[in-house]
């Protein structure tokens, strides 16, 4: 037989192994399986700390909100539950009303950027630079400041005054 090198020896000694702890497992341990093992004090201890629990959380039933949560849970929500820009806008449209009950348009103030050359304001989700003309027709954004805007409503001649929401 040729001499083994010591990289074969050690593998050689890793399969004797693994075959040793087999016959052990399979010959040995299934014997040992049939005696009966008086339970430890530690495992009387768990199975009292998992049947308090169990108990515990059994007397806390869900409520009926929890209920109707987890009965939409599953529904179909569409392609985005998130509101979209326009049913925005008509949203706030349909809820403002001006000083002689027409209807006005809401402009909501919500953010204020300043990068040192551009000053802008954030009207209805949207970003605006002073001078540019608004969504909502109409309207022309006049002034940025960081606690309010001025907006020039062409169709009343006048100017608004709008603070910051936040």
């Amino acid at each position: 037989m040729a001499k083994l090198k010591k990289r074969e020896i050690f593998l050689v000694a890793v399969a004797a192994i693994f075959v040793l702890y087999a016959v052990y497992v399979y010959l040995i341990a299934d014997r040992q399986k049939g005696k009966k093992v008086e339970p430890s004090k530690e495992s009387v201890k768990i199975e009292q700390v998992i049947s308090g629990l169990t108990d515990e959380l059994n007397k806390n039933k869900l409520s009926d909100f929890d209920n109707h949560v987890i009965r939409l849970a599953h529904v179909n929500w569409g392609a985005t539950p998130f509101l979209k820009r326009n049913l925005y806008r008509l949203w706030l449209a349909k809820d403002g009303k001006g000083a002689e009950g027409i209807n006005a348009v809401k402009i909501v103030y919500s953010g204020y950027v300043d990068s040192g050359k551009n000053i802008m304001a954030i009207l209805n989700n949207i970003e605006y630079r002073i001078g540019e003309e608004l969504m909502e027709k109409g309207y022309v954004l006049k002034g940025i400041t960081p606690s309010k805007v001025t907006i020039f409503d062409k169709l009343a001649g006048n100017n608004l005054e709008i603070p910051i929401q936040e």
